[in-house]
């Protein structure tokens, strides 16, 4: 027999908190149990559906929402938290003659498709354009990491942000300080403090993915245990590269210009990027440049690239190849253009190719590609990370 409950064995409910915020202007007295999180207060309390909810982990960035000054994650913060702070929503930015600067560039620049990231977006775009001293894409890039986009590869994004930027340097509106964290720190906390070594890797980061000017570049060297003039043989045989290219085919070429496709899977995400390109070949110098555009039909997603290769030797019977890879991604796969999954993508196909080349050098033949792994992007990345510590 099941032994009753005793009124020791039921916790009892939370007792709800008094709170009083000041949102968008204006005060706002509510009651919340201890748990209770800022965004449900905004939804359910005071109707301020502008503010998204999506992943409830602090991951996406839809519920963004600015406390005292600063970009919060308003699914992951308790309410209990924010008695007496001053918080903004998208609804409070009507009127605001910065955001309608913004919301003008976003439309401009097809900033937004589905727009349920948009409101997030928007609140971190804002502190941004306040507090950016330079219009600088990578930094954009890098402070808008937590404001996760599934539609529009962040290109149009980025360039909202950067010309509202340029909109206040030239009207002479100098940027604002990060306002100060008025959080207490954790009783018993230390402050984490990176290793030197660590920190020389940040700064100067070896065979890493950056932005350039709108661009996604990846730069690497591969070394190959063959003769240089083998090397560049095959790497000047635009067909003999397509074969140990894992998802590349070639379907016409002349030897200057090609039509073909290339096929990535990655996890449950394919794509198949047909198009055109051409191939130029210095055999004096032992330098090729690829450069090529195509459309992946089911994704409705454009790539362009280009793909440039040096082969040099390095000591007897063994040569070095030094690659860089310049490419940018609109429409539904634009996440792709995203730096730190590029690294493992690229080095897990980099790896394959460099087998593959391997393998027809000493007279074997290229593998057949069956697509990404997911999986084995992943390992790319760790083994990456373990490289650096």
């Amino acid at each position: 027999m099941n032994k009753p409950l005793s009124p020791t064995d039921v916790a009892a409910p939370e007792a709800p908190l008094a709170l009083r915020l000041t949102v968008n202007g204006e005060a706002a007295d509510v009651l919340a149990t201890p748990r209770t999180q800022l965004a449900e207060i905004l939804r359910d309390k005071l109707d301020l559906t502008a503010t998204h909810l999506a992943c409830e982990q602090g991951v996406c960035g839809a519920c963004t929402v600015m406390v005292n000054g600063r970009p919060t994650r308003s699914c992951i913060t308790f309410a209990a938290d924010c008695d007496g702070a001053e918080v903004q929503t998208l609804e409070g930015w009507q009127g605001d003659a910065l955001m309608d600067r913004l919301r003008a560039a976003f439309t401009r620049n097809h900033a937004l498709q589905c727009g349920f990231c948009t409101p997030g977006m928007l609140a971190t775009a804002r502190d941004l354009v306040e507090r950016l001293p330079a219009p600088d894409e990578t930094r954009i890039r890098n402070e808008l990491s937590g404001n996760l986009c599934r539609c529009t590869g962040y290109v149009g994004i980025v360039a909202s942000i950067a010309q509202v930027i340029e909109e206040r340097d030239a009207a002479g509106i100098p940027p604002l300080p990060q306002p100060p964290d008025a959080t207490p720190p954790a009783r018993g906390f230390t402050p984490f403090e990176p290793r030197a070594e660590a920190a020389a890797v940040a700064e100067a980061p070896t065979g890493s993915a950056t932005v350039e000017d709108g661009w996604t570049v990846v730069r690497r060297q591969v070394a190959l245990a063959h003769p240089t003039a083998d090397v560049w043989a095959l790497f000047s045989d635009l067909p003999a590269v397509a074969r140990c290219l894992p998802g590349a085919e070639l379907a016409e070429t002349d030897g200057k210009s090609f039509t073909g496709h290339v096929g990535v899977r990655f996890g449950p995400i394919s794509a198949r990027f047909e198009g055109q390109g051409d191939f130029t070949a210095d055999d004096p110098a032992r330098e090729g440049r690829v450069t090529g555009r195509g459309k992946d039909r089911g994704g409705q997603s454009n790539v362009e690239g280009a793909l440039s290769f040096k082969v040099a030797e390095a000591a007897a019977d063994t040569s070095t190849v030094d690659v860089a890879f310049r490419f940018r991604i609109e429409g539904m796969l634009g996440q792709f253009n995203r730096p730190e999954l590029v690294n493992g993508l690229v080095d897990y196909i980099l790896g394959e190719f460099v087998a593959n080349c391997d393998a027809v050098l000493s007279g074997g033949e290229a593998r057949e590609s069956k697509g990404v792994s997911a999986w084995a992007v992943m390992k790319a990345v760790v083994k990456g990370w373990f490289r650096k510590r």
